[in-house]
């Protein structure tokens, strides 16, 4: 089982990855069958061919920044994140919070986004 420290560093490395729209290496991130959904509720993305296609259609629109500390307990980690989207030449913040579920080897199996896009808010 990863230690805490090895999963609050994953998603440390994840938030930098995402705001370099490096989508090779936020894949390194997941195990080979890791799911996203994102937000909960909405599609789910499964498997490294339907992760790739996601990040690479929503990290370059996004900035994010942890707003608070990562929690851990057992096998996930639950960070909460403040995201700065871009749209059509417009900058919405939302406030997110990403739930995480992590493998023995320390790779994502899950990842749910929890957000209401009623919840957008203007940047200015």
């Amino acid at each position: 089982m990863p230690t805490p420290e090895e999963m609050r560093s994953a998603i440390e490395a994840y938030i930098r990855m995402m705001c370099d729209s490096d989508v090779d290496g936020i894949l390194d991130l997941y195990s080979d069958d890791g799911t996203a959904e994102d937000p909960v509720g909405g599609t789910i993305q499964g498997g490294k061919d339907e992760l790739r296609k996601f990040y690479a259609g929503t990290a370059p629109s996004l900035q994010v920044e942890i707003t608070g500390p990562i929690r851990v307990s057992g096998h996930e980690a639950a960070v909460p994140m403040l995201a700065e989207l871009t749209m059509n030449d417009n900058k919405l913040y939302l406030d997110v919070i990403d739930v995480m579920v992590f493998d023995d080897a320390g790779k994502i199996t899950s990842m749910r986004a929890f957000w209401n896009p009623a919840e957008m808010r203007p940047t200015r």
